[in-house]
């Protein structure tokens, strides 16, 4: 199977957005909400009144099939974003081997805190302090797409692309070829 790991390089790019994304500080839903400000064209905040923790709560709110799932996972080779689909659950084995990644399995609730600042449940595509990403180009496909915020009452619409601009990405693959 191809390697879809596009940088092979560990390094972090010369121009990843570090200073916007405040790598070093943990996240806050005040941060993603400037953020969203800065960006009016491409981000926006959806408050609910329904909490948002999965996907059966997420349906209730917006369009499910439009949504994306930021799993953190550990492998061999470090600690990932995966930043995916969710209309289905993914193929872990077969997606690490496809992104070079060996051992790949979803960070502890514990370890996805002390790294980023979420709780599981919450995480988003931003602020994720430092973890270097792979992304669905399925995601593309969409003018906006909606994730976690760290508040469980509010979701982020944004632009995929602008997820793609605001990330260390050191790889893309297509969920189709991985959901269960």
């Amino acid at each position: 199977m191809k390697n879809l790991w596009e940088h092979k390089t560990l390094e972090p790019r010369p121009d990843s957005r570090e200073d916007l994304l405040g790598v070093g500080d943990m996240v806050s839903f005040e941060q993603i909400k400037q953020f969203a400000e800065l960006h009016p064209n491409q981000a926006r905040i959806i408050e609910h009144e329904v909490a948002i923790v999965d996907l059966e709560s997420g349906a209730k709110v917006f369009d499910i099939t439009k949504a994306a799932a930021t799993y953190i996972v550990e492998s061999k080779e470090g600690m990932f974003a995966v930043v995916a689909s969710a209309v289905g659950h993914l193929k872990w084995r077969q997606l690490g081997r496809a992104l070079g990644l060996h051992q790949i399995h979803l960070a502890s609730p514990e370890m996805v805190k002390e790294r980023t600042g979420y709780d599981v449940g919450t995480v988003g595509p931003l602020f994720l302090n430092g973890v270097r990403m792979f992304f669905d180009n399925r995601l593309l496909e969409h003018d906006m797409v909606y994730c976690g915020t760290e508040d469980t009452r509010h979701t982020l619409a944004i632009a995929p692309k602008l997820i793609i601009d605001s990330n260390d990405i050191v790889g893309y693959f297509n969920s189709d070829d991985y959901l269960k």
